[in-house]
């Protein structure tokens, strides 16, 4: 077994994140950490300076020892890549098909057949191996980093580059990289889900002890930690090993899963032709008693021609081609590949503002500072800075509290935090303790949601440690004021954050704490460069946005303006006193939530997703925002966003911008688009092939040779393999995965062309027409034109049908790429000199042209039908989206957004799903099995590891089949910021 080393940043169970369960491996307690390393080895702490860090000769000394923070996983050698192109339900029927031509000796089909199966092995592993070496690419891009003190200074490092002894800053949102002692900070929430199973979050340090397992979620708080094991020394690396080498995890999606049952479907229904076409031929034609081998290989044949061999490597072709677009163009890294159906059918997207709809490069605009009596605005700046933490470089809230104490006039010189009680995005505040070296005094202070810091208990009760209301709370006025001018400033656009102090600890003072209320510090967030143009392209696709955020209604609503949202925004507060039935009708029909707490938020997403059937996207960047990216069917956490939030994504942005959620629409509008045009093509070609051969088997006894029909076959999955590289329009209307309309179209194109052959075929008996051939003379020397007239023609109806089905509109409209003209252009030319040259056939050149006539005309016919057909049945393509730039937006008023925001509605409960199509399959098998029982996986992707994910946090990259990414720009990633308030 080949292994491969990966960085140790992201290790959770490797089911999809909509699967409910876990490795039941990993579901027990917590064992102790650590077993098999050497503690003597790990560093100490430094004696004066707890976090002063590792040395550098410290650092390369531990990493001698332990060496990097990665564990092995278990790659796919070559000769099993290859192996696999061979193992699944389609390669077996052919694998049979070959092994009855060897049982009857027929050695030039048997030999057709393995040609058959080595050209599409080839293809198929050329494309994985591709796959292989791309999507590790695309992995390397997803790099987890964490804030390490060494040598007393702070810097952010690749979790990769972690040893045993270093000292981690853990912030909510960080997914803890290994196993970490608890040192100094507040007592941390953290989620053990991916260890325990357990749903409730633990406290550290308490009851469970003091050392946070490598593989958990920091949910709330912050504190610092030493690191003592790494890699596959923590609990969860060696728990990890073993699953990973008896385990493979795949997800399907539902577009796959039906995709598949059609092809069942179809081949049963081949089955039963096949059969009732060999005991015809042998029973009705005495085939069994004249040549009993040649009944049983035109039977064979058929069934060949029935099976879409290339439909598995054309879906992981479309697919990865798809993903390394969006790397490439975008620099949007898609984590889980059936989440591109999800973007395509995707009607709703919800939408955290801060740091998602605008920067969250925010400035404290200090002239605008708010203060109360007895308290400068300086003090105010020196108090929020005392509450904030310089190492936490990237969090936007506190980086603006420190560049403004630097600009300021304000000094906390003489002052040290002593202690610090993380952000917690259900509390919505910071609490510090801070002491005045000069006099002993010491103060706490907070910050955070002003209605939180003037009384804890506004809105909800919470679970924060300290709770008060400040001493002014029981003035009437003075809450009013601070109300309206929180108001003045919201309107205007500002963040608002407001200060309280207590003096003395407020932990030990309990009850008698007095807290006073010192002021607001007002923050500029401004909206996103792109943010307005993306809104309005998404409109334009039929995406519905929604803002929710945690901000004041009024910042939301004054954001929403300059986006070109509109302004329909309640307080979450509202949402959640709402009858159930109401609240559901606000959900839908609310332009945006302010105010709202985590649960909210996910909330919102699941009545979207499962009152409504509406595909739902998040966009998101905190912590806060994890439950609710994981809620929905489309995650998409935005540059910048924390290890939780990327966790939980199927699409992850790595640069700064929102059009790339656009761009991924509108590709994966195209990508299902050619998925769809082929499916329907395939089982339709098989339709025309099997009702074709079986009814003139049936009518006139005439079966054409067992080894062209193969050949036929043979030619038609190759020609249509460009069908993945070919252009494809993206369209208005959701892409959904309907099975239904997917059999209704191949039905409608199989029947109609089925139906107009065989009218020509019997025509042709009563046709005076020159040279003219008669399906009753099939057999015999010099009766070979008729079968070459018959399967000339199958391979040009079945070849030009494809220009028909992937057009959206008439055929002549939508321009196909060069490379599928070419290829269906040599393969008919290829054919015609076949049937011509070859003495066997010897088609004459009149009735080349009858078919080339014939076909024409029915080309056209066809696809005019098709074109009413389709709004029959629903399935009308809508407009064409030209181009991929945004659209810039023009100005509306608010009953103009009304009145569109209505029409994309309809769409919308257009686009709903039905209840069993809501969900990905999540698929776990034991990696040393049978390999008989890998035979009868659709897809042929049974050995595969992880197929459908791309690993986060630079974990291993499963194979789906494309084309090499190139180079994608690295870019920093998961940074550890805590929510804004």
């Amino acid at each position: 077994m080949h292994h491969k080393h990966i960085p140790y940043g992201t290790i959770l169970t490797t089911m999809d994140k909509d699967s409910a369960s876990t490795n039941t491996e990993l579901s027990q307690p917590l064992l102790d950490p650590g077993q098999g390393a050497d503690d003597a080895n790990i560093p100490p702490l430094n004696p004066d300076d707890p976090l002063f860090g590792l040395r550098s000769s410290q650092v390369q000394a531990s990493r001698e020892i332990f060496g990097n923070n990665e564990i092995l996983v278990p790659e796919t050698p070559i000769w099993r890549l290859f192996l696999n192109q061979f193992i699944g339900f389609l390669p077996l029927l052919i694998e049979l098909a070959a092994i009855v031509s060897l049982a009857v000796q027929d050695w030039q089909d048997f030999g057709i057949i393995v040609a058959m199966l080595l050209v599409n092995a080839c293809l198929g592993f050329r494309e994985e191996y591709h796959a292989k070496k791309s999507l590790d690419e695309l992995s390397e891009q997803l790099e987890s980093e964490i804030a390490v003190r060494r040598e007393g200074d702070t810097m952010v490092l690749n979790t990769k580059e972690l040893v045993p002894g270093d000292v981690v800053l853990l912030v909510g949102g960080t997914i803890v990289p290994a196993d970490v002692q608890w040192l100094k900070g507040d007592v941390v929430q953290v989620d053990t889900a991916a260890l325990t199973g357990e749903p409730i979050p633990r406290k550290y340090p308490g009851e469970n002890g003091d050392i946070i397992m490598s593989g958990t979620t920091i949910v709330g708080g912050e504190c610092y930690g030493r690191v003592l094991y790494t890699g596959a020394n923590t609990e969860i690396g060696k728990a990890q090993e073993s699953v990973l080498a008896d385990k493979t995890v795949r997800v399907v999606s539902v577009f796959q899963q039906k995709i598949m049952t059609v092809v069942q479907i179809l081949v049963s229904i081949s089955l039963v032709l096949v059969l009732a076409v060999l005991l015809v031929q042998g029973l009705l034609y005495d085939g069994f008693e004249t040549d009993p081998k040649e009944s049983i290989l035109a039977a064979l044949s058929i069934l060949i021609a029935s099976i879409p061999i290339a439909l598995p490597l054309v879906l992981q072709v479309n697919l990865a081609l798809g993903a390394s677009f969006l790397a490439k163009e975008y620099n949007a890294i898609v984590t889980s590949i059936p989440a591109l159906q999800d973007i395509a059918s995707m009607s709703m997207l919800c939408s955290d503002k801060t740091g998602t709809l605008t920067t969250a490069n925010m400035s404290i605009i200090e002239e605008r500072t708010f203060s109360t009596d007895g308290f400068t605005n300086d003090d105010v700046i020196m108090y929020a800075y005392l509450c904030s933490n310089a190492d936490k470089k990237d969090d936007p809230i506190d980086r603006a509290i420190v560049n403004a104490m630097e600009k300021s006039s304000a000094s906390a010189d003489g002052w040290t935090q002593t202690e610090i009680i993380g952000f917690n995005p259900s509390v919505k505040r910071v609490v510090a303790f801070a002491k005045d070296q000069s006099t002993g005094n010491v103060v706490t202070i907070a910050k955070g949601l002003p209605a939180k810091i003037i009384d804890t208990s506004a809105g909800a009760e919470d679970d924060g440690e300290l709770q008060w209301a400040v001493a002014q709370a029981v003035d009437k006025k003075f809450v009013e004021r601070v109300h309206a001018e929180d108001k003045a400033l919201s309107s205007s656009g500002y963040k608002t954050i407001a200060i309280a102090i207590c003096q003395g600890n407020a932990r030990e003072l309990g009850d008698s704490a007095v807290w006073n209320f010192a002021g607001l510090l007002p923050m500029l967030d401004p909206p996103r460069h792109d943010t307005p143009a993306t809104i309005e392209s998404l409109n334009h696709a039929n995406i519905n946005v929604k803002m929710i955020t945690g901000d004041h209604a009024n910042v939301g609503k004054e954001t929403a303006r300059l986006i070109g949202m509109g302004t329909n925004i309640y307080p979450g507060e509202t949402m959640r006193e709402a009858p159930a039935e109401q609240k559901n009708k606000m959900i839908f029909d609310a332009d945006g939530f302010a105010a709202v707490l985590p649960s909210d938020k996910r909330e919102i997403v699941m009545t979207l997703r499962n009152h409504y059937g509406l595909v739902t996207g998040m966009t998101g960047d905190g912590v806060n925002d994890a439950p609710a990216l994981s809620a929905a069917q489309v995650g998409i956490a935005v540059e910048g966003a924390t290890d939780a939030a990327n966790n939980a994504a199927d699409l992850i942005l790595t640069e700064p911008g929102l059009s790339p959620i656009y761009g991924a629409v509108l590709e994966s509008r195209r990508i299902f688009s050619r998925i769809k045009s082929y499916v329907i093509y395939r089982v339709a070609a098989s339709l025309i092939l099997v009702l074709s051969l079986s009814i003139i088997m049936f009518v006139k006894g005439c079966a054409v040779d067992s080894t062209f029909i193969i050949i036929l076959a043979l030619l038609n999955d190759i020609s249509m393999i460009p069908v993945a590289y070919d252009t494809a329009d993206a369209t208005t209307k959701p892409q959904l995965p309907r099975a239904r309309a997917l059999v209704y179209q191949s039905v409608f194109y199989g029947f109609t062309h089925a139906a107009l052959t065989l009218a020509f075929f019997f025509g042709m008996n009563f046709a005076a027409l020159p040279n003219s051939v008669d399906l009753a003379m099939c057999f015999g020397t010099g009766y070979g034109e008729t079968q070459g007239f018959v399967w000339f023609h199958l391979l040009l109806v079945t070849e030009l049908a494809i220009f028909s089905v992937r057009a959206p509109g008439f055929f002549l409209f939508s321009i196909p790429s060069l490379y599928l003209v070419a290829s269906v252009g040599l393969t008919v030319i290829a054919g015609a000199l076949m049937v011509t040259l070859i003495p066997s056939f010897g088609l004459h050149g009149d009735n080349l042209g009858y078919i080339f006539a014939f076909n024409a005309v029915t080309l056209v016919v066809v696809d005019l039908l098709k074109i009413q057909f389709r709004k029959m049945i629903g399935e009308e393509p809508g407009d064409i989206i030209v181009g991929d730039e945004l659209i810039e937006p023009k100005p509306k008023t608010e009953a103009q957004k009304t009145t569109e925001k209505a029409l994309r509605n309809v769409v919308a409960m257009d686009a709903k799903l039905d209840p069993e199509d809501r969900e990905r399959v999540v698929q776990v098998r034991k990696r040393q099995g049978s390999i008989l029982a890998a035979f009868f996986d659709v897809t042929g992707e049974e050995m595969a590891t992880n197929t459908g994910f791309i690993r986060q946090g630079g974990l291993h990259a499963s194979l789906v089949g494309g084309q090499p990414v190139g180079d994608v720009p690295r870019t920093k990633r998961s940074r550890q910021t805590s929510s804004p308030y």
